[in-house]
């Protein structure tokens, strides 16, 4: 498969490409984060140079009425995640991994903070999950700031709560109904402990991706608010499920490469 495809996500085009991918030095610019290391598909130790994470922020402005979305560092640092994962997939080398690893941390260090949890944490439950949760919550981070349109999962037009989820899974080659209690009824039933990033977050009315952390959920809210990372209420939602849509996770085939 040739490098120079290009894959689309909640409408920004992702150049396939090694170059592009490493491009996380000018984009981190001025930031500073702590370095981490891991090992890649084959099991090559890789160590991870220092990268740059801005620390504070504000909250984005998000649409109300029009589907496209505003500016959102998240989202662009999400759609850069993307490109370096898919790259990976494809041609799974060290280089490649370490290029996604550096994305990776810079997005997980701005998502935690703006959710208010652990980036250590994070970090540490994203590396734990399989390439398929991994790129499918990137994929719906991507997304952020897109307004809500009832019944849709298309980016472009708007999403709903279950459009955001299906949408994001779809991009990983997993179908997910568009309809909130069926996406958990066709999900591995799963207790939060053991819950990964990306997972289906379920109650009576409404749907969401989990962040691998605490009460922390990406969704698609309601009517002018749209696409936006929260935080599970339970004093409103007592009653919350989660669901893994991945059919099995020792079918993971991590020394080929293969998600």
């Amino acid at each position: 498969m040739s490098h120079s495809r290009r894959i689309h996500s909640g409408g920004i085009s992702l150049a396939r490409g090694v170059k592009r991918a490493m491009a996380v030095a000018t984009i981190t610019s001025g930031l500073v984060m702590g370095s981490s290391s891991a090992t890649h598909a084959g099991g090559t130790a890789v160590v991870v140079p220092p990268a740059v994470v801005q620390t504070t922020w504000r909250e984005p402005q998000l649409l109300t009425k029009d589907a496209r979305p505003r500016f959102d560092a998240v989202k662009t640092i999400a759609g850069e995640a993307l490109i370096a994962i898919a790259t990976f997939i494809e041609v799974p080398t060290t280089e490649n991994f370490a290029a996604f690893q550096i994305y990776r941390a810079a997005l997980v260090t701005r998502v935690a903070a703006r959710v208010n949890e652990s980036r250590a944490a994070m970090l540490e439950a994203w590396s734990q999950a399989s390439l398929k949760h991994q790129m499918a919550l990137i994929a719906g981070l991507t997304t952020l700031g897109v307004g809500y349109e009832y019944g849709s999962d298309n980016p472009k037009k708007g999403l709903d709560c279950s459009g955001l989820v299906a949408y994001a899974w779809k991009q990983v080659g997993i179908a997910l109904p568009l309809q909130s209690k069926r996406q958990w009824e066709s999900s591995r039933d799963v207790e939060q402990k053991d819950a990964l990033p990306g997972d289906v977050v379920w109650y009576p009315g409404h749907t969401m991706m989990y962040l691998g952390v605490g009460d922390a959920v990406l969704h698609s809210a309601r009517e002018n608010l749209g696409v936006r990372l929260g935080r599970i209420n339970w004093k409103q939602i007592p009653r919350v499920k989660f669901g893994n849509p991945e059919v099995s996770l020792l079918s993971v085939n991590r020394t080929a490469g293969v998600f």
